[in-house]
């Protein structure tokens, strides 16, 4: 039931991003102009959002269950939807608030004040809060937990101790340790890729072969084009709202802030993405895959790539990757509560509640855990994507 909803869904995003790309004149195409102006702040941020361990588990998920075909069904999804990124992030940007010194955006801003609807506001702010803030944040130290096969009580303990440091700094501590961090992450993952790559370039014409073979498999249309594509939405967080949050932290015009999202999700998709994807595949192509898990395959694939230093660069690369997703949910909890209610005990309780859910994500089935991702997804895309819809006019 879950999947025919999600495809129905699909469905429509398709319509609404090629709507919004007549609308635009297909500026979202224009990438020779994005790089003239672009907006630094919301890049560091939407890119700390965006590359979370769902980055590289999206995308093994996507060819482990639905096929090499599916890395298609990504790139077409992306290509066809990047309207609807430049819509969120132009929105986001247009309808952004100040407070003192700083901005603040987002699905409830450009909900309230664009569409004029209160209650509603409401509504996608606790949906976004609670999908992104605590259900994709229990998704990264679920999987760290059984990446790096370490004692799950033992774990809890430790984080729980650098959570409570994490919590104590202010908001704008926050956003300066992600402008750090994340440069330092893509630079890691593009090197140590790039280097399996370029070993084994004589695959490489046979591998894009097999996908484009596999995509229009029957069998892989219908289990690699609904998971490829929910995979996709969480590699680029196609509007849970965090493409908006990013767009407004600062005073640049929508457009170069819409221009510079959406190239931010250019290369979460065409360049993060498809590096993880081969990285998998050339794995696949020397080895059978036996029955195992996602979690188990991807640490598969990195102790065949690097021997014993496998499992040190996965361990160190899924930690930068949930250190970013977890500082930027603190982020977008704090800053978002702190405008709507002004009340202190409401940001405390919020931070308990984040430190409770994320200690939480340890010990809860991964199977359980996508299910409720899935579903707190698919409602938060549904209003999100009715009031992108309504607002597309004012673009």
């Amino acid at each position: 039931m879950l999947n025919l909803l999600w495809f129905f869904l699909i469905i429509f995003l398709i319509y609404l991003g090629l709507s919004i790309n007549k609308l635009i004149h297909y500026k979202n195409y224009k990438i020779n102009k994005f790089f003239k102006n672009l907006n630094y702040d919301s890049l560091y941020l939407s890119l700390g959002t965006k590359m979370g361990v769902g980055t590289i588990i999206g995308t093994t998920m996507s060819i482990h269950l639905g096929g090499p075909g599916s890395l298609f069904w990504i790139y077409l999804f992306t290509i066809l939807t990047s309207s609807i990124i430049y819509a969120e992030s132009f929105l986001g940007s247009k309808y952004k608030q100040k407070i003192n010194d700083t901005y603040i955006s987002g699905i409830y801003y450009y909900t309230k004040f664009g569409l004029n609807k209160k209650i509603l506001a409401f509504i996608t702010l606790i949906l976004f809060v609670s999908t992104y803030s605590l259900f994709f944040l229990m998704i990264q130290s679920n999987t760290i937990t059984e990446i790096l096969k370490v004692n799950k009580l033992v774990f809890a303990c430790i984080l729980i101790g650098l959570l409570l440091l994490l919590v104590t700094n202010e908001t704008n501590q926050v956003s300066k340790i992600l402008n750090k961090i994340v440069p330092v992450m893509c630079i890691f993952f593009i090197a140590i890729s790039l280097y399996i790559i370029i070993k084994n370039t004589d695959i490489i014409p046979y591998l894009f072969k097999m996908i484009l073979k596999n995509a229009f498999n029957p069998k892989s249309m219908l289990i690699g084009l609904i998971l490829g594509i929910k995979r996709s939405i969480f590699l680029n967080e196609l509007l849970i709202g965090t493409t908006s949050m990013s767009s407004g932290i600062n005073n640049k015009s929508p457009e170069v802030t819409a221009n510079t999202l959406t190239l931010g999700t250019y290369f979460i998709t065409f360049i993060i993405s498809t590096l993880i994807a081969f990285l998998v595949l050339i794995y696949t192509y020397y080895n059978d895959i036996p029955n195992i898990t996602y979690n188990e395959l991807l640490i598969n694939v990195f102790n065949y790539h690097f021997n014993t230093f496998g499992s040190y660069f996965l361990g160190i690369l899924i930690s930068l990757l949930a250190t970013t997703t977890i500082i930027s949910g603190l982020y977008i909890g704090v800053s978002n509560l702190s405008y709507i209610f002004k009340r202190k005990i409401i940001v405390n309780i919020f931070k308990i509640i984040f430190i409770m859910c994320i200690t939480l994500g340890i010990f809860v089935n991964t199977s359980s855990l996508w299910y409720y991702i899935d579903l707190m997804m698919l409602i938060l895309i549904i209003l999100n994507s009715y009031i992108v819809n309504k607002l597309k006019y004012k673009l």
